[in-house]
């Protein structure tokens, strides 16, 4: 348990990143609380699965909870933000949600000025229930960001302060999202290209001798079907990390390429077990 005092946290919404944070911070010590309103039977069980308290709808959650934490698919955040700033909330809240800077002082702006104190976060590595080494990355007003912290004391959730005001940790998030979820894409597409030629073995040759290559990972950590499943998600975020990118006069288009690949392996959404011979067909689109 953690030494921090226990808190009670409203968690929106315990998808799989979402589920293993709420999970952590219930084992800390803390009540996490959660809407079940609208929320599907797998959401159920992962929500039990992870010791979280269940409320009826939105109002209650907010009315019970000290702190909100918003980890949820980025092309919903400003939708969650609205819904909170009308509930009457006036605590803290994370939003956790991989938005752009953008999109996140957008979301700040409107929670402000429903009197609710904001800390941007982003999340980088596995969700925490899969395997150690999550980093929740903070930025914000250092009052609020030390609160946060102090939530995750005795977690296995590293969380780092970025020492940045409101929207840093948003760009942390899109800069190496940018980089990586479209290292990942490019990975596959190689992989397939040399599938359809039979020269697999040569690049896995010369992949190996690049230093934990996103390629590398993608053949020998069967990651690719991971990253198919993922597609759903990664699409929309990396639509907004284009839009970042041309906001600061740089090309998006590489990202924009990615969106197109990912749309592929729509129908393989939150396939985790899936296999890697039904992603590699997907990208190649024989459906």
């Amino acid at each position: 348990m953690s030494h921090a005092e226990a808190t009670t946290v409203g968690l929106l919404h315990p998808g799989r990143m979402g589920g293993g944070f709420g999970g952590a911070l219930a084992e800390a010590g803390h009540q996490v609380l959660w809407c079940r309103a609208g929320r599907s039977a797998a959401t159920v069980r992962r929500a039990e699965e992870f010791g979280l308290a269940a409320v009826d709808d939105l109002a209650q959650l907010t009315a019970r909870s000290d702190v909100i934490v918003s980890i949820c698919p980025p092309h919903g955040a400003q939708q969650v933000a609205a819904a909170v700033a009308e509930s009457g909330f006036r605590g803290l809240f994370l939003d956790a949600n991989g938005t752009t800077r953008t999109v996140l002082l957008e979301l700040a702006g409107k929670l402000s000025a429903a009197d609710i104190r904001v800390v941007d976060g982003c999340v980088i590595g596995p969700c925490p229930q899969d395997a150690p080494g999550a980093r929740l990355h903070l930025a914000g007003e250092r009052d609020d960001v030390t609160r946060i912290i102090s939530l995750f004391d005795g977690t296995g959730i590293r969380v780092l302060d970025t020492g940045g005001s409101l929207g840093a940790a948003s760009a942390l998030k899109t800069s190496y999202a940018t980089y990586q979820k479209v290292a990942y894409v490019l990975a596959g597409i190689a992989f397939a290209y040399a599938d359809a030629h039979g020269v697999i073995e040569p690049l896995v040759g010369e992949a190996s001798l690049i230093t934990r290559s996103p390629l590398t990972e993608v053949l020998e950590d069967g990651m690719l079907p991971s990253v198919a499943s993922r597609a759903w998600r990664w699409g929309p975020e990396l639509t907004q990390c284009a839009d970042a990118l041309r906001e600061e006069g740089l090309p998006g288009d590489l990202a924009d390429a990615a969106v197109r690949a990912l749309e592929r392996w729509l129908p393989v959404r939150d396939a985790f077990d899936g296999d890697t011979r039904r992603a590699l067909d997907l990208l190649g689109g024989l459906l």
